[in-house]
């Protein structure tokens, strides 16, 4: 696979100190070839500065991950995750911008150690990108809900990003969003006595460890029906 030169990332460091010379733009295009593929699509457009927080996953500074897209897998590609407008933005070689990546044509992303993928439930009226938590017969997934809010403090008016996390699991294509015990036994009625006491017994902790809880009822859940 094909590694950023210290010339590109130099480029791509000072993005908005100029474009790249043309030499290594030529010599990128050539190396890299299937990753040339990557750097087509619309410019990020940026938010307003009156933002105090930003709607990134994890953090607005690119991070170096894996890339699953059109089918192809690419490593080290610098990229961020958008959570309110779902968009995977990526740095672009050879033009001062950020270049939005179609999510048609997303198939993954492994990022600081998080799996990221897009719900694909049909019933959904807009594909969101999901943290994938588990990885079984039933996914386990975090789904972030994010809104735009202002308030008025010292006579000015702040900006900032509500970020809201849930759990979801899948089942038969859709995602359930779960909450809390109740919630995950009512998606698994056929077991829903030997779960609950499963949970009784392993001192379950819905309220300060969910993400652990849920992935261990639905492990749970899936070992008694293979049985």
């Amino acid at each position: 696979m094909f590694f950023l030169s210290p010339a590109i990332i130099l480029a791509q460091e000072n993005r908005f100190a100029g474009i790249p010379s043309d030499d290594v733009i030529r010599d990128y295009m050539t190396d890299a070839k299937e990753y040339a593929a990557l750097f087509t699509g619309k410019v990020e457009i940026p938010y307003d500065k009156r933002f105090t927080n930003h709607p990134y996953f994890e953090t607005d500074i690119f991070q170096s991950g894996t890339l699953g897209y059109n089918h192809v897998v690419y490593k080290d590609v610098m990229m961020r995750f958008d959570l309110f407008r779902n968009e995977l933005t990526i740095f672009s070689p050879d033009k001062p911008y950020y270049i939005v990546l179609n999510n048609e044509k997303f198939d993954f992303a492994i990022l600081n150690g998080s799996t990221i993928v897009l719900s694909d439930s049909e019933k959904e009226a807009k594909r969101q990108f999901l943290v994938l938590l588990q990885n079984g017969q039933y996914p386990v997934l975090k789904k972030y809900i994010m809104a735009m809010e202002d308030e008025i403090s010292s006579m000015q008016i702040i900006n900032y990003f509500r970020i809201k996390s849930q759990c979801a699991i899948y089942k038969d294509g859709i995602p359930y969003t779960v909450k809390n015990k109740n919630s995950i036994l009512k998606l698994f009625p056929d077991k829903r006595k030997e779960l609950d006491a499963f949970a009784k017994q392993r001192k379950l902790d819905f309220n300060r460890q969910i993400e652990q809880s849920i992935i261990a009822l639905v492990n749970h859940y899936e070992n008694l029906t293979n049985q």
